[in-house]
């Protein structure tokens, strides 16, 4: 519904008829959540034995969808009729995550009311997930995807907009690059472990969550090889795509054991439930890790200068109303945990020729991100040697 609201939709009588079509889905999702309380009440689903605080959940609309691929570089004007295309499928996989998630709640004994689907949060209503657009990456021979990671206040942001200026410029136009944004971080947005708080923390839900941001994860990156294919036919001298992507499949290896011993769930079991989604058995880390041709760009936290505790510039950087991110809640100790475990965690991943590991030697952020491009176009040149 919220596609009808993007430049070039149905204005007028149409326009209307549009609107009244959204009113009649969003009356749909109301009544589905009421048949859903019966069944729970009728026995479907064991009750909670106390009451529970409400976590509200939110759809992606078609409109925020091509907000993002726009923000990746992907627009209308680069890729024309592909973009609402892929703005409505990939609002569409998001959403079936998200209902899948909630889904997890409510089998766990939480009441469809507790975990209410937000007032007009509407988007296209399926099911089908980002399981079904997983496809090998030499489906898309000329899109290269590049990992980028690295703890809390190390320039992902900052980076991969230098990046895509380096690489443009040094391939004299050739390299068209575009930017995949980070799925944890739409998922939270959308309500997900309560808005990324983790409070009235739920193992189901949280095993539901990694599953499904790493199915999104694979999924995004074939809707942005998709993309940028259609962009590389539309523009004149240009025969090759980069990929960016904040974060990769191999990203939640960190966030579970054996790297981190604390953590509930098991980086093999998640890879096997995976794989179970996408009818590939025996998936494993090296077929995600082969997905990344140009490998992986770590970069330091700032928490970490020159192998030490960086206290002092993290606070004055990082954290705070003036920082770089003024909603960042990490500490500088969390953070130099943090990179210490991404660290291990890439480099049992992937091979060593196949890293560039950019750390903190000084605090000028523009050599930090120069050396990035320079390691990464290296990684460039190496591909394409062993391609030809």
């Amino acid at each position: 519904p919220q596609s009808c609201c993007l430049p070039g939709r149905p204005r007028g009588p149409a326009g209307l008829r549009c609107w009244i079509g959204a009113m009649v889905i969003g009356a749909g999702i109301v009544a589905a959540e009421r048949l859903e309380a019966r069944r729970v009440v009728a026995g479907a689903a064991p009750a909670p034995s106390a009451p529970q605080s409400v976590r509200g959940f939110s759809l992606l609309s078609t409109y925020s969808a091509a907000k993002l691929l726009t923000d990746g570089y992907l627009s209308a004007d680069s890729i024309g009729k592909q973009h609402l295309a892929l703005a409505e499928r990939l609002s569409s996989v998001v959403n079936a995550a998200i209902l899948r998630i909630r889904d997890s709640l409510i089998e766990v004994g939480r009441r469809p009311e507790e975990v209410p689907l937000m007032p007009m949060a509407f988007g296209p209503w399926g099911r089908a997930g980002g399981a079904e657009l997983w496809r090998s990456a030499q489906a898309h021979p000329k899109v290269w995807r590049l990992a980028i990671t690295g703890g809390p206040c190390a320039g992902k942001t900052s980076g991969m907009a230098a990046l895509r200026t380096s690489l443009h410029q040094w391939s004299d136009g050739r390299y068209l690059v575009f930017a995949v944004p980070e799925v944890v971080t739409i998922l939270f947005e959308l309500g997900v472990m309560n808005h990324g708080t983790f409070a009235d923390f739920e193992l189901a839900e949280y095993r539901a969550f990694a599953t499904h941001a790493e199915l999104l994860q694979l999924a995004f990156e074939e809707l942005w090889a998709c993309g940028a294919e259609a962009a590389l036919q539309a523009t004149p001298g240009a025969d090759r795509a980069v990929l960016l992507a904040d974060r990769d499949a191999v990203d939640f290896k960190a966030w579970t054991r054996p790297i981190d011993p604390m953590q509930l769930v098991k980086w093999p079991d998640l890879l096997h439930a995976v794989g179970s989604h996408m009818g590939v058995p025996g998936l494993t880390e090296a077929d995600l890790v082969r997905r990344y041709q140009l490998g992986v760009l770590i970069l330091q936290t700032f928490a970490v200068m020159d192998g030490r505790l960086n206290k002092l510039g993290y606070n004055s950087r990082c954290v705070g109303a003036n920082s770089t991110n003024p909603v960042r809640r990490h500490t500088v100790e969390q953070s130099f945990s943090n990179d210490a475990v991404i660290v291990k965690a890439y480099t049992e991943a992937y091979p060593k020729d196949a890293i560039c590991h950019i750390t903190n030697e000084g605090d000028d952020i523009d050599e930090k991100l120069d050396a990035a491009a320079r390691c990464v176009w290296r990684q460039i040149k190496r591909v394409s040697a062993s391609a030809a």
